[in-house]
């Protein structure tokens, strides 16, 4: 077995996808991930053609599990809700999704999940910053601050990445 680490970003999931798909064409499929995802697992196998989708569910429900094995896909977990699916095919590559709604409450549901988390961290710097400024020495108060910055300007791109997403998937509707 041959384990890959692989950093990747949930907004950016496409990059995944292909280079999945590209491992596959060059002899070596997906047998599972750890570590949320950042390990790949690949065993060798014959090169051929694979489409790969991530996908994120909420909640896992048997419906959905019935619905893509009975279209021929094979689930993986990665863990907190995220899953890879995989479908091997011989012409047209096949999507996971088939309509640009799902797109786009796929991408809705991303995104209300990065702004939780916003809100979660913009709480935890401003007590941290706070707590800094209230104390005599504040040493620490540019490295908050900075920090801080740093982490906005993360936040704002990873939001607007997901609103451009779901912008262009509103205009090929």
């Amino acid at each position: 077995m041959i384990k890959i680490f692989k950093w990747w970003w949930a907004w950016d999931y496409e990059k995944i996808e292909d280079w999945l798909e590209e491992m596959e064409s060059k002899g070596l499929r997906l047998v599972e991930t750890r570590v949320k995802g950042l390990y790949f697992y690949f065993e060798r196998c014959q090169p051929m053609k694979a489409r790969y989708c991530i996908d994120y569910q909420s909640k896992l429900t048997p419906d959905y599990v019935t619905l893509v094995k009975d279209d021929g896909w094979e689930l993986y977990q990665i863990g907190m809700g995220w899953y890879i699916l995989r479908k091997q095919y011989d012409e047209e590559r096949p999507d996971l999704y088939t309509d640009f709604e799902s797109l786009i409450a796929k991408n809705k549901a991303l995104l209300a999940i990065v702004l939780a988390i916003l809100v979660m961290e913009c709480v935890t710097f401003g007590n941290l910053i706070w707590s800094t400024y209230k104390d005599s020495s504040k040493v620490m108060l540019p490295a908050l601050c900075i920090g801080g910055s740093v982490m906005l300007a993360f936040f704002s791109f990873v939001i607007t990445s997901l609103v451009m997403t779901i912008t262009k998937f509103r205009k090929n509707q």
